[in-house]
């Protein structure tokens, strides 16, 4: 409150308390300028000590005035709370993006994709491809026909010349009185005829047997 101005002074003169409204304020001060102005005194009789009460409730009136201008509120008056809204920056947290090395790597995992499914697909469709001429018929003829056998590996059998024995076992290690050692394991000839052999379980000859049946006596 300023030490210039005695507010209190003047509250106590309009009969007011400082937490009193704007309006209130005024309507106390016309009516008491009304009572001490000299015009509107009886007779217009001159009162110095009115005139002087009146120039002291003028001056801190303005000054009242003067300080609800400057602060917004009455001398003497409860300074209404500040309320500050806290302020609040908002941040829109955005994904990382990806490296260059990721989005090739994540490229080339699409490029692999797409050549798997494209690779399922063509395998699906290659077997419903018909030749022209072709139709539905020969398509199930050609499935229920067997498939060929695989040969049998040949094997020694009685009257078999030295060449062909030589294909199926190979040459010898030793020949001896017709007689063809493969280790263990041998094979006898009679008149460039296989008469007999004997396959040890050391070096197994290509046979049926050990021995050939019904062989020569």
């Amino acid at each position: 409150m300023s030490s210039e101005t005695d507010f209190l002074d003047l509250y106590r003169r309009l009969k007011l308390s400082p937490d009193c409204g704007l309006d209130e304020f005024k309507q106390a001060y016309r009516r008491h300028v009304s009572l001490l102005h000299p015009d509107r005194r009886a007779g217009g009789y001159l009162d110095v000590r009115a005139a002087e009460m009146l120039q002291r409730l003028t001056a801190q009136y303005s000054a009242a005035m003067e300080f609800q201008r400057r602060h917004g509120r009455l001398p003497g008056a409860a300074a209404a709370p500040r309320i500050v809204a806290p302020e609040v920056t908002a941040r829109i947290s955005r994904p990382p993006e990806p490296s260059i090395a990721a989005r090739r790597s994540h490229s080339k995992l699409l490029i692999l994709v797409a050549a798997a499914a494209a690779s399922v697909l063509l395998w699906n469709i290659a077997p419903l491809s018909l030749s022209p001429g072709t139709t539905s018929a020969d398509i199930s003829a050609n499935e229920g026909m067997s498939q060929p056998e695989t040969a049998a590996a040949p094997v020694l059998s009685l009257g078999m010349s030295p060449e062909n024995v030589r294909a199926i076992e190979g040459d010898p290690i030793v020949i001896h009185d017709g007689r063809w050692e493969y280790g263990p394991s041998w094979i006898s000839f009679d008149h460039d005829e296989v008469v007999d052999w004997y396959s040890s379980p050391l070096h197994s000859l290509k046979t049926t047997g050990s021995h050939p049946p019904n062989r020569r006596p």
